[in-house]
C-alpha cells in the first residue's frame, strides 16, 4: 500500500460522510484498501463487508457512474442462476439513489458488496484451465450485455475509434494532445493503429451482434478466481471503464496480460496456448468466428495506444510522455504477435 499522504485523513472523513447516507447494520469499520484512479475503502458493517468507491473528479459524471451500477446490477441478476459467476451488488442509499455526493467538491461515491477470491497470474496459479474459465465468464458477460436494454437516462461513454484515439472524444479526458506525448516515429504508429482499428470496427459492424456494453478493462487484476469443488468460481469487478464498444476488443486487455507474462510480450512462449485456451473458453458460451482472430493483434495494440490518453493527465501520471512511449513499445510488440 502506498505511504500515507496529507489528504488521506480528509478523504477518509469524506468517505464516512458518504457512508452515513446508507442504512448499514451494526458498528461500521472503515479502512483504506486502494488508491488508484479511484479510491476504494474496505467497509465492515456488522457481519457484512462492502467496498466504498470515491471517484476522482473530472473523469465520470454521476450519471455515468449511476449507469455503470445499473448495468452491473443487471449482470448480477443475470448471473443469479449461475452460482460460480459473481459481480459486486451495488447498494442503494436511503434516498433510493445508487450514488452519493460527498464533501465540498461533491465527489461521487458508491457502495457495493465485497467480492472474494485472488488474482492468479502465470506461474502463480494461472493455468490453461483457469484461462479457459475466464474466457467463459467474459462470453457470459457479453451475452448479458447483448440482452441489456438501457433504461431512460442511461449514459455511458463510447469506446469507438474516436473515443479511443481522439483526445477531444476520449472518455479519459486527457489534458495533453497526443502530439505533446509522442515523438514522430511513435506518433506515426499511433495514427496507423488508429486507422487499422477504425477499419476493424467498420468490418465488425457487418458481423452483427458485435457491439454492446463492454467491461473495457477485463484483465487478470480485475478477476478473482477461487476453487469451488472441482470448478473455478470467477468474480469480475472494477467496471470503472465500462462503456459502449465492440465485444471483440473486450478480449484484448486480458490477452495482453497473457502475452505479457512472464516477460516481454514477444518472448512469452506460453502465450499461444494460453490465448487458445482463453478463446476456446469464450467459444463454449458465445460464438467467435475464426476469421475475427486475425484482428486481435491490432486491437491489442489499440489497447496500449489508447492508454497513452489515460495517463495524459497530471492527476493520473507525473510522467505522461514516458508512459506513452512505453505503451507504444508494447503496441509495437502486439502487432508482431501470431494471429
Amino acid at each position: 500500500m502506498p505511504p500515507e499522504t496529507a489528504d488521506e485523513v480528509p478523504l477518509e472523513a469524506l468517505a464516512r460522510v458518504a457512508l452515513a447516507a446508507y442504512e448499514l447494520a451494526g458498528p461500521v469499520d472503515l479502512r483504506l484498501h486502494a488508491r488508484g484512479l479511484n479510491t476504494v475503502f474496505d467497509v465492515t458493517a456488522g457481519s457484512e463487508r462492502y467496498a466504498l468507491r470515491v471517484h476522482r473528479s473530472g473523469y465520470r459524471t454521476s450519471d455515468q457512474v449511476r449507469s455503470e451500477l445499473r448495468f452491473v446490477r443487471s449482470v448480477a441478476e443475470g448471473w443469479a442462476d449461475q452460482p460460480l459467476l459473481f459481480v459486486p451488488w451495488p447498494i442503494t442509499a436511503r434516498n433510493g439513489d445508487l450514488v452519493v455526493a460527498a464533501g465540498d467538491a461533491a465527489l461521487t461515491c458508491d457502495l457495493m458488496t465485497w467480492v472474494d477470491g485472488e488474482v492468479l497470474v502465470p506461474g502463480q496459479g494461472l493455468t490453461e484451465d483457469t484461462v479457459h474459465r475466464l474466457g467463459q465468464a467474459l462470453a457470459s458477460l457479453h451475452n448479458l450485455s447483448a440482452q441489456f436494454r438501457p433504461p431512460s437516462g442511461f449514459a455511458l461513454p463510447r469506446w469507438d475509434a474516436d473515443g479511443m484515439f481522439l483526445p477531444s472524444a476520449s472518455p479519459y479526458q486527457p489534458e495533453f494532445g497526443i502530439e505533446d506525448l509522442l515523438d514522430r516515429r511513435d506518433l506515426h504508429l499511433y495514427n496507423e493503429i488508429a486507422d487499422r482499428t477504425r477499419a476493424v470496427f467498420t468490418a465488425l459492424d457487418s458481423v452483427g451482434d458485435s457491439y454492446g456494453i463492454v467491461h473495457a478493462d477485463y484483465i487478470l487484476g480485475n478477476c478473482f478466481l477461487q476453487r469451488a469443488g472441482s470448478e473455478w468460481q470467477v468474480s469480475v469487478f472494477d467496471f470503472d471503464d465500462c462503456g459502449w464498444g465492440y465485444f471483440l476488443y473486450d478480449l484484448c486487455p486480458l490477452l495482453g496480460n497473457l502475452a505479457g507474462y512472464p516477460g516481454a510480450i514477444a518472448d512469452n512462449p506460453a502465450y499461444p496456448r494460453l490465448r487458445d485456451a482463453f478463446l476456446a473458453g469464450y467459444r463454449t458460451t458465445r460464438p467467435l468466428p475464426a476469421g475475427l482472430e486475425e484482428h486481435l493483434p491490432t486491437l491489442m495494440a489499440a489497447r496500449n495506444a489508447n492508454h497513452c490518453l489515460l495517463t495524459a493527465r497530471r492527476d493520473v501520471s507525473p510522467t505522461p510522455a514516458q508512459d506513452a512511449t512505453w505503451r507504444m513499445s508494447l503496441a509495437r510488440q502486439c502487432l508482431d504477435l501470431p494471429h
